[in-house]
């Protein structure tokens, strides 16, 4: 289903060369944090296959938020500070939903609530830097070939 969102979005929707590099990014974000997650202990997916990294389907989810971040919550590319605070609440309850739902399990609750609260409101940011930075390019590129 990601492989088909990717393809709807890249046929619809404009800034094309920024999503792709956003695209990139988060999987790198996406990795490292869920692997680290992972490799710490303080969480553990259900049916992982290369531990500690993180498993495909997370890293999907990943692609499909970062393709939100230059669209759907394109509000927040000049709000960062409350996209670290979003992120900072909303991370620990996408992680407990991942829980319930028994995708993962919480080995440490504590710290893991704190852990990705402080992971997320770093990570989310610095990706909208990014789109934010990448966007004015694209849009420089443009302007240049009209």
């Amino acid at each position: 289903m990601t492989v088909v969102f990717v393809l709807v979005h890249f046929r619809y929707f404009a800034w094309r060369y920024t999503d792709f590099r956003l695209i990139i990014a988060g999987l790198l974000v996406g990795l490292v944090l869920d692997s680290f997650y992972s490799a710490a202990g303080l969480m553990a997916y259900n049916g992982q296959t290369m531990s500690p990294f993180a498993p495909w389907w997370i890293l999907c989810l990943w692609i499909n938020f970062t393709l939100t971040l230059n669209h759907s919550l394109s509000w927040l590319l000049d709000r960062r500070w409350l996209a670290a605070l979003i992120s900072a609440i909303g991370s620990p309850l996408s992680y407990f939903a991942g829980q319930k739902l028994g995708a993962l399990n919480w080995l440490q609750p504590e710290m893991l609530i704190l852990v990705t609260a402080a992971t997320w409101a770093i990570a989310v940011p610095m990706l909208l830097t990014l789109a934010s930075h990448w966007r004015k390019q694209e849009r420089e590129r443009q302007h240049a070939m009209a």
